[in-house]
């Protein structure tokens, strides 16, 4: 059974297995289709048509992309995912997400090579990719209801992490509440214990509840780069918020007696790996008293590391794009990633807070000569 237009993300409706649903807001695109055998579904906010209406011409697909909205919306079944990467990790047991691509636009962002098979992406006509390249996101305004349908089967010995693929802050998240929803969800019905990760400073309009559940709760912003280079960060991540307001967040989180972590990731070649930058951001979070910190080098999967180094040559930091270009091959990454281990540990022990610093590299250790204290091995 093929599924649609671009602009029309689908849902069969249960029960009705000849039927597809489409949000009101599309009605518009369907008459463009001279789709006409439309009924409206009273209990949400759909309209239902024949599946065979719902079968568009690759032509159709390319020009319904072109036209379409640069945030769509798109209904899920998970809500809270069982997480063994992210217990390996030692931040959580389980993981939710807000969507399936943040609005923040990292282009070093490794979530599009995750859904290159996605069925969404295939049915639209253009890959994930693409769809990234130019701008789009990809939010799920329900992950709350479901959320707090699942989120009681977790004990108090657990830790959900908010935020481990998509932000529940981004711009497009903010414009459904969606963080704050989500963690009402997870605060009212269950007992688990809770770390939520952004890169947006508008997480602080959440405080007030955080702080109501403030044993529970560990808080961290992503800091990618010191605060002396967040104009090139700009670049390469632009629509999150600044460095400099990022670590503000964390500082009022401190000051309010909410509990933090330390997320310094990805450190990037040329931005964030030599000892002085490296200090500058190890500095900046253990002003905020985190329990720990995480570290971790850039993800070469997919191609993250040339649309960095794309933006950063049509920018004039050609030097930087160099660096980010020495690491493309699998023998100059994991030279890179052994440096970065190495020099991250020598900076913690200076500031004396190695025991706090965690390091994740996906590799089993065979090969790297290291000083691997602060090492998870992720493989």
């Amino acid at each position: 059974m093929a599924f649609g237009s671009p602009l029309l993300f689908l849902q069969i409706i249960k029960n009705q297995p000849l039927a597809t649903t489409i949000h009101h807001r599309h009605w518009p695109s369907l008459k463009k289709h001279n789709i006409t055998d439309i009924t409206r579904c009273e209990s949400r906010n759909f309209v239902s048509i024949p599946c065979h209406m719902a079968t568009f011409s690759n032509q159709q697909k390319q020009q319904s992309w072109f036209n379409m909205d640069k945030v769509q919306e798109f209904q899920r079944s998970v809500g809270v995912t069982k997480s063994d990467e992210f217990n390996k990790k030692k931040l959580a047991t389980h993981a939710i997400n807000g969507g399936l691509l943040c609005g923040h636009g990292c282009a070093y962002c490794s979530t599009p090579s995750l859904l290159r098979t996605h069925a969404l992406f295939r049915d639209m006509g253009i890959s994930s990719f693409q769809y990234f390249e130019n701008g789009g996101s990809v939010v799920d305004p329900w992950t709350a209801i479901r959320v707090g349908r699942q989120i009681g089967k977790l004990s108090a010995d657990d830790m959900v992490m908010i935020s481990t693929i998509t932000d529940c802050w981004s711009p497009e998240a903010q414009k459904f509440n969606l963080g704050r929803k989500i963690l009402e969800q997870v605060l009212v019905n269950s007992k688990c214990q809770v770390r939520i990760l952004t890169k947006n400073a508008a997480v602080q309009n959440d405080f007030d509840l955080i702080k109501q559940f403030g044993d529970r709760i560990r808080i961290g912003l992503s800091i990618t780069s010191p605060v002396s280079k967040e104009n090139i960060m700009k670049l390469i991540e632009p629509n999150a918020s600044l460095i400099s307001e990022r670590i503000d967040a964390m500082k009022k989180a401190h000051s309010l007696g909410i509990k933090t972590f330390g997320m310094i990731c990805p450190v990037l070649p040329g931005i964030g790996n030599d000892p002085e930058s490296y200090e500058q951001m190890l500095s900046s979070v253990l002003e905020c008293d985190p329990e720990a910190i995480w570290t971790e080098p850039l993800n070469p999967r997919g191609p993250g590391i040339a649309r960095c180094m794309e933006i950063l040559d049509k920018n004039g930091y050609e030097s930087i794009a160099a660096q980010f270009d020495m690491i493309r091959t699998s023998t100059l990454h994991m030279f890179y990633v052994e440096n970065l281990i190495n020099m991250t540990t020598a900076v913690a022990k200076q500031l004396n807070c190695v025991d706090k610093l965690k390091i994740l590299v996906y590799s089993n250790g065979d090969g790297y000569r290291v000083d691997d204290q602060a090492v998870i091995w992720l493989k």
